[in-house]
């Protein structure tokens, strides 16, 4: 009896529901400071989607008031949604999400960059400059 309740307990842990989740990447430091016109934003999300891009990672951060901001991966397929800092290196369409606390201002439209941003493999600084806005 003792056998099939050590068998029964080894099957029950073996098929846990926490499946093998896709690994992190070698991560690198990415801050930075998100402008437009030369000045700092004030605010938003920055978001960051690899090319191809895999879905299985979130690579953003919160911008500050005074337009800076410090990436972080998460993985997204698991319940616990781990968080990392940084990214992995690689080439990245870019997407500037704005401060939607006051709808009267104008363009809320998440803008997208025209063209790619790279993180290299070493600790990364980026300047990330917004296009103007239309007229």
């Amino acid at each position: 009896m003792r056998i099939v309740l050590l068998i029964a307990l080894a099957l029950i842990a073996g098929c846990g529901s926490d499946s093998k989740q896709p690994a992190f990447a070698d991560l690198h430091a990415v801050n930075g400071v998100v402008s437009r016109g030369g000045q700092p934003v004030k605010g938003g999300t920055i978001q960051f989607k690899s090319e191809p891009n895999k879905p299985e990672f979130l690579i953003n951060s919160e911008v500050g008031a005074d337009g800076t901001f410090t990436l972080t991966t998460v993985r997204t397929t698991d319940s616990k949604g781990e968080r990392k800092p940084g990214a992995p290196a690689g080439s990245y369409k870019v997407t500037y999400i704005p401060v939607v606390a006051d709808q009267t201002t104008g363009n809320l439209d998440p803008i997208t960059l025209p063209k790619a941003v790279t993180v290299e493999a070493k600790a990364n600084e980026l300047k990330i400059e917004l296009p103007g806005r239309k007229k």
